[in-house]
């Protein structure tokens, strides 16, 4: 099974923490209304590719959750496309599916993410590939 979320996330934690990795906390909704999202996100500004860490909750207006964990973390950095830190980072992030609630309390299998990341939003389309 494929679902297909696009989520605009207000960004309401940001740290930058002095080994260069970046923290970021995340709260939003989908566009239709019918999922709301949570989750953290971190990544070496050194590193483009990393492993990262974070998690991701999306939970469904009916009760229903799905839980991941964060496998991989590409962030371009806003000093790798010359603009300033403020602008848009693009961002390709990877889960694993591990469990969620009701109709998804069994769930399993992989979701990833592309969009933008700024200093106050994420915008991205999740697509989650949800094994029997």
């Amino acid at each position: 099974m494929e679902l297909i979320i696009d989520i605009a996330a207000d960004v309401v934690e940001w740290q930058d923490l002095l080994n260069g990795t970046q923290l970021v906390s995340t709260e939003g909704v989908s566009a239709d209304g019918v999922w709301s999202a949570s989750g953290t996100l971190s990544w070496n500004i050194g590193l483009r590719e990393s492993a990262g860490e974070g998690d991701l909750t999306l939970a469904r207006s009916d009760g229903t959750a799905i839980f991941a964990t964060l496998t991989r973390a590409d962030v371009r950095e806003a000093d790798e496309t010359g603009a300033d830190e403020d602008e848009d980072r693009a961002v390709h992030l990877e889960y694993e599916i591990d469990g969620g609630e009701g109709a998804f309390a069994q769930a399993s299998g992989t979701a990833t993410a592309d969009g933008a990341l700024s200093r106050t939003e994420l915008r991205a389309r999740y697509i989650l590939s949800l094994t029997p």
